[in-house]
């Protein structure tokens, strides 16, 4: 029984590690996911602690904090100018992404937001292309 119990942690642990490299490729780059309910396209451009998004039919943006919990899961925070920009930003406060369903060229992401625990929301997000150096 325990090499059994030892047998499928390390399985887990195994293919936990696998599924957080395939995450690695999507931290810095352009991405583009369309909401579900509004067909609205937002682009997001990912580098370093910084996330901008903006949608597709606007010239506005939105700049939010990004912090790396594990190659997988990451946590963004609106920047205090865009909270200038929207109000409703902050009302939010910081939305959790984790990332899962990795593939070459998109990821599939669950966002939760810390002031509204029953909210949840699934998309899958498109790689547009890396992030220029």
């Amino acid at each position: 029984m325990k090499i059994r119990l030892l047998i499928a942690l390390l399985f887990i642990t195994i293919t936990s590690a696998f599924a957080q490299e395939g995450c690695a490729k999507f931290r810095t780059g352009t991405f583009k996911v369309t909401d579900p309910k509004s067909k609205q396209v937002c682009i997001i451009t990912r580098s370093g602690d910084t996330q901008t998004e903006k949608m597709e039919e606007s010239d506005e943006t939105y700049d939010f904090d990004v912090k790396w919990l594990d190659d997988c899961t990451y946590t963004v925070t609106p920047t205090p100018g865009s909270v200038a920009k929207n109000k409703d930003l902050s009302k939010a406060g910081t939305m959790t992404v984790t990332m899962s369903k990795v593939k070459d060229s998109s990821y599939v992401q669950t966002v939760k937001v810390a002031n509204y625990p029953t909210f949840k929301r699934t998309d899958t997000v498109y790689f547009v292309k890396e992030k220029e150096e």
